[in-house]
């Protein structure tokens, strides 16, 4: 068969009706596996060679045509669904306070159209106004706890919310929300609202002792969240509304990478699509089994894949209300599986020797570890499953990808892969100058073709054209996205990143990836972590600058250690790619949503730049 010969019978496949899937599943899967005539065509996205990697029989089925609230309450009903500072909630015990939340919200005047806007960490109040919200035919519009009043004033306005529900410490960012918004009303919570009383005054005393107790504004617009629920009738009869895959559900802002802020849209087909593919993955996961979130809400990742996913697999979700480096730690022996960002990893390594023996023995029911967000080394991952004694796998996605688009499957971890595709979507390098799809080995920007894609960004049309929209070969369609990001697919299917297309350094016209330079240098034993960023030069115009910090136990100096770095990368990389400054530091700087802070490291490498200058500009006057 010719690419153009697999290229129609893909177009053809595409548009079997969904009683036909088996039929084009076996074809995917017999082609992924070699088992038709004739060679692999070169082309990731016809030979999907990642298919094989995945179960033939899901841990559950999947209808995508279903709201996410439908999703979740198709479980058993008696299995225990939510865990949260020592309270339990089953899936039945969830429904009812679900159900009585849409009731009090409709009474609200919410319904089929309008936006709530959610700004709460982890809590079980969280997933309950989720649901309640696509019940009715809702969006919840969520936005990090750590927003400025001026950004939560402009996320209510631009939806017109009606309603806001928020932690009760975001009090004082939101004492004139009222007067300044189409907003008539503020649904406070704390967060030991789901537990007993004694532990919510226990609670209470702690902040007035701290001085952190808030009291509520005295005005009508403002209720806390229990009294709230007793505005919805316990027997409510409110049907969930029918499925629509175009109407927004779910909204989530994203920074993006030149910083503006950004609202990503997505419906219930993103989710539901999503956890139809991750069925099929070989994560433990389903009734039984035990997922700690240590993500925040306001996130994809955490909001999808660590939330929404497990729970709509039978699997009870174990809510962390807050995210430092150490919890996973304060959870060890609760969590089967966990979703966590790699800082929380580095931390749990670096202090698992200091766990008592019934802490390290607890950890044993421990069978998988989730990562995402941020980039973990070969060398760092199996460092990581040396000492932990369970698997560890790296994923990678983003918001407007409704987090996950890849995962390594836990039975074939490929350390420095992000993983395999999604077994429903579809992953390719693209090169657009050219308008071709790359093959093997070859390094391009991902494109994603799923239908966990999202909507639009709102009120931004060209932006979402730019970064929504159809690959100029043959064969694709709308829903494709560009991602943005460098990388590439070997002959098994599994994607190496390249680094960010922003994160190219141009040396005298040389196109240089910042993770070549990283990942060379994190080969060494003594390093730790180490991040390439650009830095002004007057002769070059732009140089690589490499920041790095060692593991423990290492007593080299700073300039032995400069040396080792200079002697590899002299060694080992192209001449114009070995970094031209190295800087030693303690710790490197994360942002807000704990990922490195590239660009305070660029402000940081030039201001030391700028000191070279100085330093050399001095010299010679004095001579």
């Amino acid at each position: 068969m010719t690419r153009e010969d697999l290229i129609k019978l893909k177009e053809k496949l595409a548009n079997l009706s969904e009683e036909d899937q088996k039929q084009r599943d076996l074809y995917l899967r017999e082609l992924a596996l070699g088992e038709l005539q004739g060679p692999p065509t070169g082309y990731p996205s016809i030979d999907k060679p990642w298919l094989k990697y995945y179960r033939e029989k899901p841990i559950k089925e999947i209808n995508t045509n279903q709201t996410i609230y439908e999703m979740v309450f198709s479980n058993n009903m008696d299995a225990d669904a939510i865990g949260y500072l020592g309270t339990t909630l089953t899936y039945k015990e969830l429904k009812e306070k679900v159900d009585r939340c849409a009731d009090a919200l409709s009474k609200n005047n919410i319904g089929l159209g309008d936006v709530v806007l959610i700004g709460v960490s982890n809590c079980p109040e969280s997933m309950i106004m989720l649901l309640a919200l696509d019940k009715l035919g809702a969006a919840s519009k969520w936005f990090d706890v750590r927003a400025s009043e001026k950004e939560i004033i402009n996320y209510a306005n631009n939806d017109r919310c009606k309603i806001v529900v928020a932690f009760d410490m975001l009090l004082p960012k939101l004492e004139n929300i009222c007067n300044n918004t189409s907003v008539e009303k503020v649904v406070m919570l704390s967060p030991v609202n789901s537990l007993s009383k004694p532990k919510q005054l226990l609670f209470k005393a702690h902040q007035r002792i701290k001085g952190e107790n808030v009291s509520k504004p005295k005005s009508s617009s403002f209720i806390d969240f229990a009294d709230f629920m007793k505005m919805g009738d316990k027997d409510s009869k409110i049907e969930c509304v029918k499925f629509d895959k175009n109407r927004p559900a779910i909204m989530v802002q994203s920074s993006g990478t030149t910083g503006k802020p950004k609202t990503v849209v997505h419906s219930d087909y993103s989710a539901t699509t999503s956890v139809k593919s991750l069925a099929y993955s070989d994560l433990p996961l389903g009734e039984g089994k035990i997922a700690l979130v240590a993500l925040p809400p306001w996130i994809a990742y955490g909001l999808s894949n660590a939330m929404i996913m497990p729970l709509a697999l039978g699997t009870k979700i174990e809510l962390s209300p807050n995210f430092d480096k150490d919890v996973l730690t304060k959870y060890i022996g609760k969590f089967t599986i966990s979703f966590a960002a790699p800082f929380h990893y580095r931390y749990l390594k670096d202090n698992f020797n200091n766990l008592t023996a019934m802490e390290k023995n607890a950890f044993m029911i421990t069978e998988c570890l989730v990562s995402g967000g941020d980039k973990i080394s070969p060398e760092e991952n199996a460092e990581f499953e040396k000492t932990f004694g369970c698997v560890l796998v790296n994923g990678y996605g983003n918001n407007e990808g409704w987090g996950a688009l890849t995962v390594n499957p836990t039975r074939a971890n490929r350390y420095g892969s992000v993983g395999i595709p999604l077994r429903d979507a579809t992953i390719l390098a693209y090169d657009d100058n050219q308008k071709k799809e790359l093959q093997y080995d070859e390094l391009g920007e991902l494109c994603s073709l799923s239908n966990t894609i999202f909507l639009y960004y709102k009120d931004m049309p060209e932006k979402t054209e730019q970064v929504k929209k159809p690959l100029e070969i043959s064969g694709y369609g709308n829903h494709t996205l560009h991602t943005g990001d460098l990388g590439y697919i070997d002959k098994d299917g599994f994607i190496f990143l390249g680094g960010r297309i922003d994160r190219v350094i141009v040396r005298l016209g040389f196109k240089i990836s910042a993770y070549t330079i990283e990942d060379k240098v994190t080969e060494l034993p003594e390093i730790k972590e180490c991040i390439a960023v650009s830095v002004k030069d007057d002769e070059e115009e732009h140089v690589p600058m490499i920041f790095i910090t060692t593991k423990e136990g290492i007593t080299l100096s700073d300039e032995e250690i400069k040396r080792i770095i200079n002697d590899k990368c002299f060694s080992e990389l192209k001449e114009y790619e070995v970094p031209k400054h190295i800087m030693v530091v303690k710790s490197l700087p994360y942002t807000s949503n704990n990922k490195y802070d590239f660009r305070a490291l660029e402000d940081k490498g030039n201001q030391y730049v700028d000191s070279l200058v100085a330093k050399t500009r001095k010299l010679v006057m004095h001579k």
